[in-house]
């Protein structure tokens, strides 16, 4: 079972990597939907409790930011209605001091995908990471690692891209970046 279980980790780790290197904020979502909702069962197979609950929380959270389009989705409530799940799913699923780095990176990564600021969100991708790491060194989860690496490495590469590279053709142009980037 945990063969397994570290195969669909593997697929988890390759929805997130790709999630990054979105231009628009709801394939971004969707992507992460995907990849929390394979990490639950992942994380379910290594008996890593909190990241269960806080990949399930992650699942419902990715879902309703990605209808800010409609009425019901822009609510604020919303935000505050997952950092309450994800405390207290945390205290819920408690293994130790070692949840308090996945329970703080989740509140930090609702507050991000909230946004609707992609710069700021793929700069939070890029820190994010280093507070899972731990917890996934700890209960030996490879595509959780993986996910930590390759997520610092994809956020680099889509700062690169798009905050970095771009600003300096843009103002050739004379194009105000802030228009030119889908959300």
């Amino acid at each position: 079972m945990e063969t397994a279980g570290q195969i669909i980790g593997v697929f988890a780790l390759l929805a997130m990597v790709l999630s990054y290197q979105q231009k628009n904020r709801k394939t971004l979502l969707w992507l992460q939907m995907l990849s929390n909702a394979l990490y639950a069962v992942h994380y379910g197979t290594l008996g890593a409790t909190t990241m269960v609950v806080m990949s399930i929380v992650n699942v419902a959270r990715s879902f309703v930011f990605s209808k800010n389009d409609t009425k019901w989705g822009k609510s604020r409530i919303w935000l505050y209605l997952f950092l309450a799940l994800t405390l207290a799913g945390g205290i819920w699923a408690w293994e130790g001091p070692l949840s308090l780095l996945v329970i703080t990176a989740t509140l930090l990564l609702t507050v991000t995908l909230y946004s609707d600021n992609l710069a700021f969100m793929r700069k939070m991708f890029l820190i994010l990471p280093f507070l899972y790491i731990a917890y996934n060194v700890v209960k030996r989860s490879w595509g959780g690692i993986g996910n930590d690496v390759f997520c610092i490495v994809s956020a680099l590469i889509a700062i690169w891209r798009f905050d970095i590279k771009k600003k300096p053709a843009e103002e050739k142009a004379g194009e105000d970046p802030s228009d030119s980037e889908e959300v």
